[in-house]
């Protein structure tokens, strides 16, 4: 049976010391959930909280009622993320916290970006950049959604994303090579970078 979903990932440490950024993916024949994590900080709780995040996500899609809603899901993790930071993360100030959520579910896409994380939507030939904090688009065959951290949207403009979009490859090779061109820009004070990319295949 052919998959219904291809994920590719792949990220940078930048000049910092700590990756603050963390990604997770969960797919099914019917359906896919897909998270983006960074904590914008070169401290350990940056990391922390992004492994959080992306857990939690995890943890509630896992546990989700086959019927529910986004919206009803989403509600859920914010409450579990601040919980679980709260619990968690006791050494110094909480750190900025962005965090992207992408669910597929019957070629449609539910999504969610809260920070300074970016999403994306290629349908094989155009780029839209998913401006709103949250929304639902078509999705189908051939098209690629895409969550990146702010260090790639620094590093890469919108003519070399597509570059590498266009390629007949699998996201995950797509993903490493963006990720290696956002090292050979060779940025001083480069931030963590992080790529997360859904292509569908039915």
């Amino acid at each position: 049976m052919q998959e219904a979903y291809k994920v590719g990932n792949a990220q940078s440490i930048g000049s910092y010391q700590i990756q603050s950024s963390y990604f997770s993916s969960r797919c099914s024949d019917r359906e896919c959930l897909a998270v983006l994590a960074d904590g914008t900080a070169d401290h350990t709780n940056g990391r922390r909280c992004a492994v959080l995040a992306a857990e939690a996500c995890m943890q509630e899609f896992q546990n989700m009622k086959k019927k529910a809603e986004f919206p009803a899901f989403f509600d859920r993790v914010v409450s579990k993320i601040l919980r679980d930071m709260r619990e968690i993360i006791f050494l110094g100030k909480t750190p900025y916290l962005s965090v992207s959520i992408q669910w597929f579910k019957d070629r449609e896409l539910f999504y969610f970006s809260a920070g300074s994380n970016q999403s994306f939507l290629f349908d094989g030939s155009s780029y839209q950049l998913l401006k709103e904090s949250c929304g639902r688009m078509n999705f189908g065959k051939g098209m690629t959604a895409g969550m990146i951290s702010r260090g790639v949207w620094e590093a890469l403009n919108e003519k070399e994303m597509l570059s590498y979009l266009g390629r007949r490859e699998h996201p995950y090779d797509k993903a490493q090579q963006m990720i290696l061109e956002v090292k050979q820009k060779n940025r001083k004070m480069a931030r963590t970078a992080a790529i997360l990319l859904v292509e569908g295949c039915l």
